[in-house]
């Protein structure tokens, strides 16, 4: 009977035993899988938490991307707002006119709100915004000569008429009846031939600060207009003017040397990167801005001529054979064609 007892006892601790190592495997089980499921939640977070973070600096690098590109692609009438796909983000740009600071400037804030999100988080995108004050030049090209060049002298040969007298005083425009200006400048000495004419208020002026004088004061960018990436209305060929609409005065540019005869008539803003020679039978009407000019011009032109932007004169002297007459309306037209947008430096913030 003891022995029976005995056995029913020790019987009885070996499934304690076992009910306490089942108790006890189920117990560590659980808080292993409770440690597994929490770190699974921190790595998680985390990894969410770095995704979000790094979504957020790209947004904020897209809204400044998006900023930047407004400001740049600003020509001509000034848009008030635009919208970019840009890496993996989308911007949207307004822009709000805070003044007038003058007749030919105006005052801007722009606003660029950039949002990029992935495919696991597309209800909760980064949003990020940053904010700029802007000057926008709608006339920028200053009206001081109706020729202006950067070599040393200006011949106006016998037969032409240089004439900064205003040609437009029948109020066709806002910018008609204005004053007159000078008739032309170069850096050394003005030279009229007996039977050439020359008028404007003053007739000559000499700039006797070179290349740098010229370029500060005509308040252009040459490296923008320039630039292959500075998209215009028309490239290395002339538009039929014919079927554009009689107030349209487009911008033209021409990459490298150009000899303009009748083919090369028109309107608006022409601008030559390299050497311009402007032939017998060319006319224009509005702005001519070239790198150089050839040292023989005989074309007529109806607004202002700017010649050696660039900073290269091959040429002492530019004889000047043709008409140049200043045309108030046709500068002033062509002129809004040129405006653009430039960023205040030291003014780009982050919108909280």
């Amino acid at each position: 009977m003891r022995t029976d007892r005995n056995e029913t006892l020790a019987g009885r601790s070996a499934d304690g035993r076992r009910g306490f190592v089942l108790a006890f495997v189920v117990m560590m089980l659980f808080a292993i899988s409770v440690a597994g499921a929490t770190g699974y939640l921190i790595v998680n977070s985390e990894f969410t938490m770095a995704k979000y973070s790094a979504q957020s600096s790209e947004a904020l690098a897209v809204a400044r991307a998006g900023l930047h590109r407004f400001a740049a692609e600003q020509m001509g009438v000034m848009g008030d707002s635009a919208s970019y796909a840009i890496a993996d983000g989308v911007v949207l740009v307004t822009a709000r006119k805070l003044m007038e600071l003058d007749s030919l400037t105006d005052y801007y804030y722009i606003r660029a709100e950039a949002e990029v999100s992935d495919v696991f988080s597309e209800s909760t995108p980064a949003t990020r915004i940053v904010g700029a004050y802007g000057i926008h030049h709608r006339r920028p090209l200053a009206h001081w000569a109706a020729v202006t060049i950067t070599n040393r002298e200006l011949w106006v040969e016998s037969g032409a008429d240089v004439n900064g007298r205003d040609h437009d005083n029948s109020g066709e425009c806002s910018g008609s009846a204005a004053d007159n200006i000078t008739g032309g400048i170069a850096m050394i000495d003005v030279w009229v031939d007996e039977n050439a004419y020359i008028e404007g208020s003053p007739k000559e002026e000499n700039w006797s600060g070179g290349y740098t004088d010229v370029y500060d004061s005509v308040g252009l960018r040459w490296d923008v207009l320039t630039d292959p990436n500075f998209v215009v209305e028309f490239e290395d060929e002339m538009p039929d003017f014919s079927a554009l609409p009689s107030d349209s005065y487009p911008v033209v540019r021409y990459n490298g040397d150009l000899y303009a005869e009748d083919a090369e008539d028109g309107r608006g803003v022409l601008i030559v990167t390299g050497e311009f020679k402007s032939g017998a039978d060319h006319d224009w009407a509005g702005i001519i801005l070239a790198g150089t000019f050839d040292d023989v011009m005989e074309g007529d032109t109806h607004g202002i001529v700017v010649g050696g932007l660039d900073g290269t004169y091959p040429y002492n002297a530019v004889s000047w054979y043709g008409n140049a007459h200043y045309h108030s309306c046709d500068v002033y037209a062509a002129n809004e064609s040129l405006s653009y947008l430039e960023l205040v430096a030291g003014t780009v913030f982050e919108v909280n």
